[in-house]
């Protein structure tokens, strides 16, 4: 129609408004009343009516609608007027022209002329010139039925519209269009306006339909009137199904009158318009007072129109019926239920209903052959029409599909399920019995039958071309993103497969499964899933697809979850899914991953036994981001399934190669720069075994290595490819040289620090916690990736590992965690160098430690791999490989007899690279050590002048902070000013540190190589069984000279002490030279500062000077390797480092004085030289009370030595005591605060005066009198905040007495003088030797004078603290021959003659010949006497005394021997010291006489048994190999040679038997045996418990060795057990301290090979209880010759048992308890029994004294002698 008469865009008035009339001729007269009309006293006759209203006379309104009245009320009798007469009238009425109200009566006119008496005259023509009446008419509310109502009077029954049926379709379907025009608008039409228009719609329509449906009327249609009908509603159904369903919701605001809530449709999912949702109750009735949505009223109308026409219709109309239904389908359509017999209630609109029904008449019609293939045309985009059109032409073309293929799936369903019932239910006689049965079951089950039609194998073809079609559709140009509005369409094929899906989960378990329903399931899903893989984010990220927890987000992604989501375990469809979903392994979160991965290991889809297992293991391993940081568990699951299936095969070479060959051409197209963790070792190794496999198939016919070089295989092209990748260089992000800004001099305000980057602000670390893949981040906020990885590597968390906290709109819903599948924890991610590292070192191990090595050719090619791993240490394309490399180097070990191993389980037993490594903050370092208990205090003190970091710490001066060089004084000039800011690089984050997780695979760990050694003694030339270890060292040398990398230098640093212990390791010449390579470069190194100042990256608070810290810990083994030493100006050289590393840190302090201690048994020529420089430092940095007790170590055992001092001056001596007596003001002090422990201040003050004590005793006694008065100077200054002088000052004192004019033994002994003397027998009268005996109070001593019964001789005996004084004197005032004898006395000649005989006790006669003599024999008796008596002597030494064994030596008895083997030299001043009162404070003091005799005899009973020096026990036990456990240990009745010569030096062999002197330690020579190992010299004695030397008895437990040796508090232990000692080996609650001596190296040699040892050294470590800190010289270990051990083990012993006796007395110090020696013990005795003897001798004072008086007393000496 011409678009001026579409009134569709026209604004709306009001009804019967006519003041807008649009024409001015007419305006004047609507705005003014109209004229009343003359008064009729009668109605009018319709003549003058129509007279009235003939043109020209102006129109009534009033006389139009009296005429339709008049019209109306004829009767069939009366004549209706001539409707010629009528046509002027009309006109003029129903003029376009006129008003509404004017038309609508005109219209009424003619309706009541047509329905009355005029219907029977009216011809055909009038009826065609009435017509033309509605051509050209808007639709006006005000007008539109009146019309439509003249209309259908002028139709009629449509017989008499001949000629004229297309002309009123056409003006009826362009009153619709119009009237529905409105309809579509959302701007200010009233509401009152559109429901009129709505209902007027509805009456058109349905006067259209029952007008088609007329026989007569659609009889003469011509087809291009069924063509135009058709277009019509063409047009209008898309119009109306264009109309979103949200259009109500637009009109009105909720709780509008005119909105119908019934009909209201729900909001569709953004972006996808297609469907309109509404409640199943909007089916009711319609209400026509309400508004409607269009697409209700138009769709409902044209179902109405297909039902009355669509039989008569030709096919060829399906061609625009068909898409119509389609839209109207999926406009209507709602989620359908699951596929089930179960009665669902399903949600549905009532026009989806009768949609479905029309199109599934027409699809099983009689046209279903054309529907069908029209239904398959519209399942893909149509280039015709607009795309959202094209969108709902396919669904519901789909949808369709998808009900018919319900019905089919249900009727299936039913009749499996009635074949189910009717097989079981049978009666007992074997005849069906009944089965109830519905109604509608049965005709489900038993309907039309169409199965071959909607089979979905049918249309798997082409819906998967459909999905293929939609998903290219302009993704060239647009990409696909989330819910795009073409997935309805792919969501409707996925939910046809879903149906599907169901029906199969609803059969029983014994139906089988049509394969090719499988197949094209399968294949419908691949071309879905390429969608999911194509669509993107709105930030452009890979859309997550979840089949666990399906993502709202989309319908379509739901579905694919859903279908995906199937049991694999039980599901028909693993077949096809495995493979489908791993093509979406991009989208899937790593859970899913997982549980596919899983259920395909057990369903056994990855081992030979599946035909296609290369194939499945092709898809894993080329799986899109395996190694991402997000796939750890898939991946995890992958590789270990891939390390099973390899050990399964791996003896198959018809299966292990090709799985090889895979995996070796799958890593080599894997980029370089890809990041790996633990779980792919898996692939390495396989790599690493083919390797190795291939080696040994080729050369299994001959092993020799003459064609090693020559041939190559796809061994070497592994190994090829492996050093490739492990030399590749790979860019870390810790590798970037990147500048951080260090502040110099003063610490910036914290507002101007950048805060570091932290796990809350990374978002690669959001990424990587992410559940899903894919999501690109933003490149400008990427932080350093490395410090990521490397934080992972680390053992401890660090800062930046922190997660930012999620938002609460963040946190997914809750969902049941799936119980099958655990994530394990996230491993540290590294480069592939890394990987092809360890592939290279499980090359080597499998070579090397299996039973590969008995081959030449396998150890020529480990040699190979060994040469190359040796320069991957420098080569690698990565740190963290070469860090791997040097985690598998230093573990490789030697045993004793030069086998190599790799040590796991014994790599750092003693502890010392734990040490070493919390040095440098990369361990945790235990309170075990003095320094540990400083080590805030010393810090603190460190570092107070250093700037703040900006992490908030300080580092310590020595410990990586910068030197301050300016003035502490303000006054000063100062120096240069340093630049406020500083660049330098920023530090690496650690990337080791202890303990280590290792990912290294070894063959075997602790297993000794069959073949490959480190030195061939009998062949030390070339031999392909021999390791270049020297090479290894070489390299490691260069490591320290030249490295750049702090994490490659501080492991080198931190580890090789430990490895150059196994002295074994580097033998040979070669080694020889480069171990002394090893000492010049750190010797000069560390002098002139130069090592690790080439070391770019420090981290923070760490510096050069650490580095060198920790070389003195090689250095300090190195003394061990003395002998490559040739030039001895090497080994002064070392000994000048220690004494340089004593102005060191604390920690480089302590190693050195450990060093000295050692060098002053193993370097005495070199120490000796610089001992006075060492001597002078330590005076200088004593003040560190953290170094006391080593300092104190390092005093004691060079005062054992005498070689070392033997050139000391006076000086040196000094130094000396100023040291130990210093440490005593320091445990003095007046406040009472001590720096470290009581019980470790304890110790240092015992400790401190035995130094001064054996320092004193090696001055030579002529000059010891000069050191005296500074000595006690010193003394008396450590006591200067005491009232009073304390008890060990006193016994100072006293013992200085006794030593500083003699060198006389602490105790007098047993001899000839004295046996002759007091012999009874020899005595003149009676039988007792004295004839009086008198005791004084002189001081801190008792004297006793006795006046023997022998004439002239008088025995003088003084008891003092540190000992016992013995005279015997012969007063030469007494004649020998006295008045009135004739004989002289010949007992005192004869006694005079021998006096310097000693009584040893051994070899007596059964009759001594003087024990005839009584009285006072005669001269030529005792000249006989004497002479039997010295030829019996000289009998028993020729023949009775054995010689001394050769192992064992003498053995002594009786007394201790030390006495008969030293010079002793007597100054006069000795004797008269032993008799003063010193150190009495009072001068005029002249001692008191004891005159109540009664308390001696107890006194001198108890006092005579304390010892006169300090007494040891120290259990000494022997583990023989392979002994673990207690019983078996102390049950050995012998050793090892080296174990007794270890004896012979560690003690004399005594006889416990008749033993005088020597400190038993309780021994019963009756039940612990005849003979122990014992130790002694002036200050203590040592008896060691030697578990060897006691017998068995019958005890299988060793009851009575166990209780002296568990009792003590120190043990010896040589282990030769070849395993780790245990501390608690032996139970006992005396578990102390244990000295562990055992080999350097592993074996067996040392513990049975006969020779003297002359180059052996053996290991020395020190095993405490929990809780003491350090106080050995040991540290974590020592090496020691033999020749040194027994020395340096007594050493300890006694250091040890000191310790432990001061941590026992004080509670483990828990209480400050003083230490009572036995010189302290027999003081406080001596004080005590004067305090009883002058409480009972005192004398009362008298007031006054005279003079006279006073001078009495002072002379009368007969009160006091």
């Amino acid at each position: 129609m011409p678009s001026q008469n579409d009134d569709a865009y026209r604004p709306t008035r009001q009804r019967a408004n006519t003041s807008t009339f649009p024409f001015n001729w007419r305006r004047k007269p609507e705005n003014t009343p109209s004229p009343a009309p003359p008064t009729i006293s009668a109605p009018l006759h319709w003549d003058a009516l129509i007279e009235a209203l003939t043109p020209p006379a102006v129109p009534s309104l009033a006389f139009a609608r009296s005429l339709a009245t008049a019209l109306g009320a004829l009767d069939a009798h009366s004549p209706p007027p001539r409707l010629a007469a009528l046509q002027p009238v009309l006109a003029s009425l129903c003029s376009p022209d006129s008003p509404p109200s004017l038309q609508a009566a005109g219209y009424d006119i003619l309706t009541a002329y047509l329905e009355g008496s005029g219907s029977s005259v009216i011809t055909t023509a009038d009826r065609l010139s009435c017509l033309s009446l509605f051509i050209g008419a808007p639709w006006l509310q005000e007008l539109w039925e009146a019309r439509f109502k003249a209309l259908v009077a002028l139709v009629g029954t449509g017989s008499h519209t001949v000629g004229m049926e297309g002309q009123i379709l056409r003006m009826l379907t362009g009153w619709i269009e119009r009237a529905f025009g409105g309809l579509t608008r959302s701007d200010s039409i009233s509401h009152e306006d559109r429901l009129e228009r709505q209902r007027s719609v509805e009456s058109l329509t349905v006067f259209l339909t029952q007008l088609v449906h007329k026989p007569e009327f659609v009889s003469r249609l011509t087809e291009a009137d069924t063509t135009g009908v058709l277009q019509f509603w063409e047009r209008i159904v898309d119009k109306s199904l264009s109309v979103p369903g949200e259009y109500l919701n637009l009109l009105s605001p909720p709780g509008s009158p005119y909105l119908e809530p019934q009909s209201t449709k729900t909001a569709s999912p953004p972006k996808l318009p297609l469907s309109h949702r509404r409640h199943h109750s909007s089916t009711s009735l319609t209400k026509l007072s309400l508004l409607k949505h269009p697409a209700d009223i138009i769709v409902d109308a044209y179902l109405t129109y297909l039902s009355k026409r669509l039989v008569a219709l030709a096919p060829s109309y399906l061609t625009s019926i068909l898409p119509l239904l389609f839209r109207a389908l999926a406009f209507y359509s709602t989620p359908l239920p699951r596929v089930s017999l179960q009665p669902s209630d399903p949600h549905q609109h009532g026009l989806e209903k009768r949609i479905s029904g029309v199109l599934g008449e027409l699809v099983s019609g009689p046209y279903g052959s054309s529907c069908k293939i029209l239904l398959k045309r519209h399942f893909f985009p149509s280039a015709q029409t607009t795309q959202q059109v094209s969108i709902q032409a396919s669904v519901g073309a789909l949808r369709t599909l998808r009900i018919s293929m319900r019905q089919l799936l249900e009727g299936r369903l039913a009749r499996a399920y009635i074949e189910r019932g009717s097989s079981v239910d049978y009666s007992p006689a074997g005849v069906l019995s009944h089965f109830d049965l519905e109604p509608a079951l049965i005709e489900r089950a038993w309907g039309e039958d169409e199965s071959a039609s909607w089979d979905l194998t049918r249309f798997a073809s082409v819906l998967a071309r459909a999905a293929r079609a939609w998903i290219a559709l302009e993704q060239e140009t647009t990409p696909n993103v989330v819910a795009a509005p073409k997935e309805a369409v792919l969501h409707e094929i996925a939910a046809t497969v879903k149906d599907v899906i169901q029906a199969m989960d609803e059969r029983c378990d014994n139906e089988d499964v049509d394969d090719e329903e499988i197949t094209a399931i399968g294949q419908i899903l691949r071309e879905l899933v390429v969608y999911v893989r194509t669509v993107k984010m709105p930030d452009g990220g890979l859309i997550p697809v979840s089949l666990h927890r399906p993502d709202g987000s989309s319908p379509f992604l739901v579905a694919i979850s859903t279908i995906l989501a199937q049991d694999l375990k039980t599901s028909p469809l693993f077949l096809v899914l495995p493979s489908i979903i791993l093509s979406l392994a991009d989208h899937l979160p790593d859970r899913d991953l997982t549980q596919l991965i899983a259920t395909m290991i057990e369903r056994q889809c990855l081992s030979p036994t599946s035909l296609p297992w290369l194939d499945e293991w092709c898809n894993l391993l080329t799986m899109p981001n395996l190694f991402s940081p997000t796939r750890a568990s898939t991946r995890q699951h992958i590789m270990d399934e891939l390390q099973s299936v390899w050990e399964f095969v791996k003896d198959i070479p018809a299966y292990r190669k090709p799985l090889a060959c895979l995996v070796f051409d799958v890593w080599r197209r894997h980029p370089a720069e890809e990041l790996e963790d633990n779980s792919t070792l898996a692939a390495w190794n396989l790599l690493a075994d083919e390797a190795v496999l291939r080696i040994v198939e080729r050369h299994a016919e001959d092993p020799g290595t003459a064609e090693c070089e020559t041939q190559e295989g796809v061994c070497e092209e592994i190994v090829d490819f492996l050093l490739m990748i492990a030399r590749e260089r790979q860019d870390e992000d810790d590798d970037a040289a990147s500048i951080r800004t260090v502040e110099s001099q003063a610490a910036s305000p914290p507002g101007l620090i950048p805060p570091t980057n932290t796990a809350s602000t990374s978002p690669i670390l959001s990424r990587m916690t992410s559940d899903f893949p894919g999501v690109r981040e933003k490149e400008n906020a990427l932080p350093s990736v490395m410090s990521l990885l490397t934080s992972l590597t680390s053992g401890g968390p660090s800062r930046s590992q922190s997660k930012p906290r999620r938002s609460t709109n963040d946190m997914p819903p809750p969902t049941e965690a799936s119980p099958a599948i655990t994530p394990p924890d996230p491993s540290p991610v590294s480069p592939k160098s890394v990987g092809a590292v360890i592939a290279l070192v499980s090359v080597f191990s499998q070579l090397v430690f299996t039973p590969l090595a008995q081959s030449q050719c396998s150890l020529w090619h480990a040699k190979n791999v060994f040469k190359h791993l040796i320069e991957l240490i420098s080569d690698a394309g990565c740190v963290r490989a070469r860090l791997t490399v040097l985690q598998f180097m230093m573990r490789l070990r030697v045993d004793r007899d030069h086998r190599l191993y790799y040590t796991a389980t014994e790599y750092d037993k003693d502890g010392n690279i734990a040490h070493l490594a919390a040095l440098i903050n990369r361990a945790e370092a235990g309170p075990s050590t003095v320094e540990d208990l400083l080590r805030d205090d010393e810090i603190r003190r460190a570092r107070t002048r250093v700037p703040q970091e900006r992490d908030g710490r300080r580092p310590s001066r020595g410990r990586g902070g910068p030197r301050m060089e300016a003035s502490r004084s303000r006054s000063r000039v100062p120096g240069r000013v340093l630049p406020s800011v500083m660049l330098r690089l920023k530090p690496r984050d650690p990337l080791w540190s202890i303990p280590e997780a290792l990912s290294l695979s070894v063959a075997a760990s602790d297993v000794p190589s069959e073949g490959m050694t480190s030195f061939d003694p009998m062949n030390p030339g070339h031999n392909e069984a021999v390791l270049p270890l020297s090479m290894y060292l070489s390299k490691l040398v260069d490591v320290i000279e030249t490295e750049r990398d702090w994490e490659i230098l501080s492991y080198v640093l931190c580890h090789l002490p430990t490895q150059l212990a196994n002295k074994h390791l580097f033998c040979g010449p070669r080694s020889k030279v480069v171990i002394a390579r090893l000492l010049t470069s750190l010797c000069s190194g560390v002098t002139e500062g130069s090592l690790a100042t080439k070391v770019e990256r420090w981290p923070d608070g760490i510096i050069s000077r650490d580095a060198q810290g920790l070389a003195y810990h090689t250095l300090t083994v190195l003394i061990s390797h003395k002998r490559c030493f040739d030039n001895p100006q090497q080994l002064h050289h070392l000994v000048e480092v220690f004494l340089l590393g004593l102005s060191g840190h604390p920690s480089t302090q302590k190693c050195c004085l450990h060093a000295l201690s050692l060098a002053a048994f193993e370097l005495q020529p070199s120490m000796a030289k610089h001992l006075s420089r060492v001597m002078e430092k330590l005076s200088q940095i004593m003040s560190n009370p953290a170094m006391a007790v080593h300092i104190i170590d390092l005093l004691a055992i060079v005062g054992s030595q005498r070689e070392l001092y033997v050139n000391f001056t006076e000086g040196d001596y000094k130094m000396v005591f100023a040291v130990a007596l210093k440490y005593l003001e320091n445990h003095n002090r007046a406040d009472g605060s001590l720096s470290i422990s009581w019980a470790l201040s304890q110790h240092v003050r015992i400790m401190s005066y035995y130094i001064v004590y054996v320092w004193f005793l090696a001055v030579d006694l002529q000059d010891r009198h000069r050191h005296v008065s500074y000595i006690i100077r010193q003394l008396l200054l450590a006591n200067s905040s005491k009232d009073d002088v304390d008890a060990s000052t006193e016994v100072a004192f006293d013992w200085l007495a006794r030593y500083t004019y003699a060198s006389a033994d602490p105790r007098p002994a047993q001899s000839t003088l004295d046996d002759i003397v007091m012999n009874p027998n020899l005595q003149t009268k009676g039988t007792e030797p004295a004839l009086s005996e008198k005791t004084w109070l002189l001081g801190n001593s008792v004297v006793t004078i006795r006046a023997l019964a022998r004439r002239g001789w008088i025995e003088v005996l003084s008891r003092r603290p540190s000992g016992m004084t013995k005279f015997l004197v012969r007063a030469e005032n007494v004649p020998m021959v006295p008045l009135g004898d004739v004989d002289p006395d010949l007992v005192s000649t004869s006694a005079t003659l021998m006096m310097d005989r000693e009584d040893t006790g051994e070899f007596k006669s059964e009759e001594d010949p003087t024990s005839q003599f009584m009285g006072n024999p005669r001269l030529d008796d005792v000249k006989d006497a004497l002479s039997a008596s010295a030829q019996s002597s000289a009998q028993s030494s020729a023949h009775g005394a054995p010689r001394p064994d050769p192992i064992t030596g003498y053995v002594w008895s009786h007394s201790a021997p030390s006495q008969r083997r030293k010079e002793v030299a007597i100054d006069p001043s000795y004797f008269a010291l032993q008799l003063s009162p010193f150190p009495d404070k009072r001068p005029a003091n002249r001692g008191r006489l004891i005159k109540d005799k009664s308390r001696l005899a107890s006194f001198f009973r108890i006092f005579d048994r304390m010892p006169v020096i300090d007494t040891h026990k120290v259990g000494v036990m022997y583990v023989a190999p392979g002994q673990q456990h207690e019983a078996e240990i102390l049950r050995n009745t012998h050793g090892s040679p080296a174990y007794t010569r270890f004896l012979e030096g560690l003690g004399r062999l005594i006889n416990l038997r008749g033993q005088v002197d020597v400190y038993d330690g309780g021994l019963d020579p009756d039940v612990d045996g005849e003979y122990a190992y014992a130790w002694w010299d002036d200050i203590g004695q040592i008896l060691f418990h030697t578990a060897t030397l006691m017998p068995n008895s019958d005890d299988p437990n060793c009851t009575s060795k166990k209780a002296h040796i568990g009792n003590d508090y120190v043990r010896i232990v040589w282990n030769d057990s070849g395993r780790p000692y245990r501390f608690d080996t032996l139970a006992t609650q005396f578990q102390f301290v244990n000295i562990v001596i055992e080999p350097h190296s592993r074996g067996a040699i040392a513990a049975f090979s006969n020779n003297l040892h002359e180059h052996e050294y053996f290991k020395v470590t020190v095993q405490r209880a929990k809780g003491m800190v350090e106080f050995t010289p040991i540290g974590d270990f020592k090496l020691i010759s033999a020749a040194n051990l027994p020395m340096l083990v007594r050493q300890l012993s006694l250091l040890s048992d000191w310790f432990v006796t001061v941590w026992q007395s004080t509670g483990e110090d828990t209480r400050r308890d003083e230490v009572v020696t036995n010189w302290r013990s027999r003081l406080d005795a001596i004080q005590r029994f004067r305090a009883q003897v002058l409480a009972a001798d005192e004398e009362p004072e008298t007031d006054a004294e005279d003079s006279l008086t006073v001078q009495q007393r002072l002379r009368d000496f007969s009160t006091t002698f």
